[in-house]
């Protein structure tokens, strides 16, 4: 009979999840006994068949009604169902086959892996009675937010703040992915909120890492509360400047 499995959760760092590594856990799980090799007898004590139920494990009992003869089945007091009368239990494991240990185990975190993924490690849950074979441990996995990044599956997502000037003339930037820094161009006239792709830049693929998703990068631009005077005078010549361009548009237009 195989043995349960066991459930164990584990937190990982963003960059874990998305490139993958190895953890170390510890467990706690019923092991084999190593004394008696899961029978629970003590080696060399004698085992004998049950006088009391022949080895069935279960007595027959007749009661007498007034309907007729019932007959009903139960557990063997005597060996308590095991069929066998044992001369000596196994000291080490009380007679239980099994014992309680603790040990540590790596854990390898393939890449691409996300919140609430679980992972199976064969063979590592709790050892199965009288030496059968062990159950399975369940690894389940709880990813760590990142302060700059957030995540859909393969697709990676971020915001970038660039100035007022930057976004009417247009500039060259340097915006963090998640195995380094890229150079985007902002075009002039960017718009608050725009969106950029960053093909490639996003997290592998489970299952198959050399596939890649993509990075999407939210512009967010940064207007000063407070300019100084000379900002103050240039933006109001280019206020100015605009309202007369708006002007002669007009005047083109209904003259």
């Amino acid at each position: 009979m195989t043995g349960d499995d066991l459930r164990f959760d584990l937190e990982i760092d963003f960059k874990t999840a998305v490139f993958g590594g190895e953890e170390k856990v510890r467990i706690r799980h019923l092991e084999t006994c190593g004394t008696c090799n899961g029978d629970g007898v003590k080696p060399g004590s004698k085992v004998s068949t049950c006088s009391t139920c022949n080895g069935m494990g279960v007595t027959m009992q007749v009661t007498r009604t007034p309907l007729g003869n019932f007959q009903t089945q139960q557990t063997c007091p005597a060996c308590g169902g095991t069929g066998q009368i044992v001369e000596e239990y196994c000291g080490t494991c009380s007679g239980q086959g099994r014992v309680q240990k603790t040990k540590q185990i790596k854990v390898t975190i393939p890449p691409g892996v996300e919140d609430g993924n679980k992972l199976r490690v064969r063979a590592e849950g709790d050892a199965g009675p009288n030496g059968g074979p062990a159950g399975d441990l369940y690894i389940f996995l709880k990813v760590k937010s990142d302060p700059n990044f957030r995540r859909e599956g393969p697709e990676v997502y971020s915001d970038a703040s660039i100035s007022y000037v930057d976004a009417i003339l247009g500039a060259s930037i340097s915006v963090p992915v998640v195995d380094g820094d890229v150079k985007i161009k902002i075009p002039p006239g960017t718009q608050p909120g725009q969106v950029m792709r960053l093909k490639g830049n996003g997290a592998p693929r489970l299952g198959n890492p050399s596939q890649r998703g993509d990075h999407y990068v939210t512009v967010k631009i940064d207007i000063p509360k407070s300019i100084s005077k000379e900002e103050e005078k240039l933006i109001t010549e280019l206020r100015d400047l605009k309202a007369n361009d708006e002007k002669k548009k007009g005047k083109g237009f209904f003259g």
